[in-house]
């Protein structure tokens, strides 16, 4: 039987071929600048795979890659780009200029348009436009000064006014980076940086830190214009007296907003600037899901603090929107209680009124079209006095792509910044913390073992004041960001909100947070898509290959993106990770431009370690052998339960492995992120593994759910799910 062509044979013939490979460890469960690393695999790899050869960090903060811009406009199919320098190396962080070969990554950061009405629904997204595209390049040739060719026309088109960088992706055959070391990038400037980008040909270690956070959008600047009384109804200006200026984000620079960078509206994922007279500013944001309203979550960690917050009115008390968190009210000069007096009562006659004037938090962003983003800028506080914060920047991003395993003790960190505290009397208020970025690990069936990974919203600032009865706003929490990994092996992943700031003015000892809330937090998810330009010509684009105990048994699953000439595919087992048996075979699609979804049962696992690798072969005999996945089996499970769902996240149905210790009614229900039933199934089911289709879902409107099964009026715990 015919083989395939090794790695190096496949690199001499300069194929352009791509697998995703993704562990269904988590296709059966769910789940901030940009941070990227790519890392080459065996079927993964481009004709000059390894150019840079092996590389090891052993020193702090090193940049590793070359930045530039997009000079002209350029069209989708397109093989050639303008840029303002096609060497790529202006600080000599490679030995030579870019060359035929070689690696670039093509991002557009900015330019999209969002609603200008002066009211809450300022800052809606209108149209990404060609915002958050972006794509790997392999480079055919640099014939002058300006002009990159490329080997595969793009995917995408690109707008060069709207901030679109050409950066330089070094290709090792390996890479590491040594515990104590570090690897980041220079912040985002408004035209380049805030993105580390790696490919490696073969096994990444990762024991030190990549880190970008806080490299992404800028946060709004302080300035030192108010009035009293406030602003209390605008959510855009051009003057500064009417409130702080707005966080960075994909609809540009605050300073670039035509329609007003100053104001609690927030553009985009910006968080929004506080009102005047000294309203906090709003936590920028990047990921999320659910709905948006501004208002961030409040911190109802005391019963007074909930009476606090109900006191806004629509018991804000169980707010719950998406994105960056809220600024705190503004400047209120009176001893009064903050429990039984809410904003703008007239009993708060000093001051500003206590108004709930604080900056929104910043919009989150749809990643389902394939697009990525920095995390947005917080907004700042309102100032007169000089001592008002800024916005926290947002997260950068982080980009691997690998042939061999990612693996190490290490961490990659893409947080928004937290805000620093504001001190000074008379005080003023403080700014929104940064949004998360994104962390984005591309492999093609090597696993992704043991990493820290971080993508969380920056703090709010506080406010250090003792001047009497004088209280400002404190600084809302920036959202969390985005994370996502073809498979995940002992991955730890957190894209948590930011905190709110505080006051610890003595009148607002019962309510220190004055109005200021916490942002939510980001997004988790598996399967990114493969990043590089040109077309996959592999037979078979596996999507997705794992397994998990179910019950007594081992349920493996896999899933192709396309399919051409696949005859069938063999599951192969070993008890030692090196020798393995055929399983069973399960026939395949032949030709498919669809997603396919397969699965096979092991009915007789070890106890212990079962390893598991996918053979697949053409209708002419030639076949190929993916990576290994390792699942653990710990023995019989003898309760009622899901034990998996996929594909998650889904489109239109979804199927539900369950596990039966006795034949009955096994009933299902789906609920929405209220807790609300919006759908049932119920079905005989025999003792042991089952599996049923749900089908006719396209109707439910995209967002999380929760699957929830019920045995004998016994409720399992629930699974989370994605509607796209």
């Amino acid at each position: 039987m015919m083989k395939r062509p090794t790695l190096i044979a496949r690199q001499k013939q300069i194929l352009k071929t791509r697998i995703l490979v993704v562990s269904a460890s988590l296709l059966l469960t769910t789940a901030v600048g940009i941070y990227i690393i790519n890392v080459g695999s065996s079927t993964n790899s481009l004709g000059a795979a390894g150019f840079h050869g092996t590389k090891t960090v052993s020193t702090s903060n090193v940049i590793l890659n070359e930045y530039t811009t997009l000079a002209t406009d350029v069209s989708s199919a397109s093989t050639s780009i303008t840029v303002a320098s096609s060497a790529l190396n202006s600080n000599s962080r490679f030995a030579a200029n870019l060359a035929a070969g070689e690696l670039v990554m093509i991002i557009q950061m900015q330019g999209a348009s969002v609603s200008t009405s002066n009211n809450s629904g300022y800052g809606n997204v209108s149209s990404y436009n060609n915002s958050g595209y972006y794509e790997f390049a392999e480079v055919a040739g640099v014939p002058n000064s300006t002009t990159i060719n490329l080997t595969a026309g793009l995917r995408k088109s690109y707008t060069s006014s709207c901030n679109t960088q050409v950066i330089r992706v070094p290709r090792y055959s390996t890479f590491t980076i040594n515990s104590g070391a570090s690897v980041t990038c220079p912040a985002w400037n408004g035209s380049t940086g805030g993105i580390v980008a790696i490919e490696s040909n073969g096994v990444t270690n990762i024991n030190g830190t990549i880190d970008v956070s806080g490299k992404g959008f800028r946060g709004g600047t302080t300035e030192q214009y108010t009035q009293t009384p406030g602003n209390h109804s605008d959510y855009r200006s051009n003057n500064n007296v009417d409130g702080a200026e707005k966080g960075e984000s994909i609809a540009g620079l605050a300073t670039s907003l035509s329609h007003g960078e100053f104001g609690r509206g927030a553009p985009a994922n910006g968080g929004g600037g506080g009102n005047s007279h000294n309203g906090g500013g709003g936590g920028g944001a990047n990921a999320g899901s659910g709905t948006w309203n501004g208002g961030g979550l409040p911190d109802t960690s005391t019963t007074n603090w909930k009476t606090a917050w109900n006191l806004e009115g629509g018991n804000f008390a169980t707010n719950n929107s998406s994105g960056g968190g809220r600024g705190g009210y503004t400047w209120s000069a009176d001893f009064k209680d903050p429990i039984t007096l809410g904003p703008a009562n007239a009993a708060w006659v000093n001051g500003d009124g206590r108004y709930n004037m604080g900056g929104l938090g910043g919009h989150t962003l749809d990643y389902s079209t394939g697009r990525i983003f920095m995390g947005g800028g917080g907004g700042a506080g309102d100032s007169n006095n000089g001592v008002a914060t800024p916005g926290g920047s947002g997260g950068g991003i982080a980009f691997i792509i690998s042939a061999g395993k990612v693996d190490g003790t290490g961490t990659i960190n893409a947080n928004g910044n937290n805000v620093s505290l504001s001190t000074g009397s008379p005080g003023d208020a403080s700014g929104g913390g940064g949004g998360g970025g994104t962390i984005i690990i591309y492999t093609s069936g090597a696993t992704v073992n043991n990493l820290k990974l971080n993508a969380k919203g920056g703090i709010g600032g506080s406010q250090a004041l003792n001047n009497g009865a004088e209280v400002e706003g404190p600084g809302g929490g920036g959202g969390g960001g985005y994370i996502s990994t073809t498979n995940v092996f002992s991955l730890t992943r957190n894209v948590s909100g930011g905190g709110n700031g505080s006051t610890d003015a003595p009148a607002m000892t019962a309510f220190m947070h004055n109005g200021a809330t916490k942002g939510a937090p980001g997004l988790i998810t598996t399967l990114p898509a493969s990043p590089y330009s040109g077309s996959n010509t592999l037979p078979v684009q596996l999507v997705a290959f794992g397994g998990q105990q179910a019950g007594d048994y081992i349920l493996l699953t896999w899933a192709t993106e396309s399919e051409k000439n696949n005859d069938y595919f063999t599951i192969e087992k070993s008890i030692d990770g090196k020798n393995y048996a055929a399983l069973g075979k399960v026939d395949g699609a032949g030709n498919s431009n669809t997603t396919k979804n397969y699965h096979f049962l092991d009915v007789n696992p070890a106890k212990g370690s079962n390893y598991y690798r996918l053979e697949q072969t053409d209708f002419n005999g030639a076949h190929e052998t993916f990576n290994c996945i390792q699942i653990m089996f710990n023995g019989i499970v003898q309760s009622a339960d899901i034990k998996g769902i996929y594909p998650n996240p889904f489109i239109d149905k979804i199927s539900v492995s369950f596990y039966m210790p006795v034949t009955g009614t096994a009933r299902f229900f789906i609920l929405n992120s209220a807790g609300q039933e919006v759908r049932s199934m119920a079905i005989q089911a025999e003792e042991g593994l089952t599996s049923v289709d749900w089908k006719n879902l396209n109707v439910l409107p995209s967002g999380t759910y929760t699957v929830v099964m019920n045995n004998n009026n016994n409720r399992t715990s629930g699974n989370k799910i994605i509607k796209k």
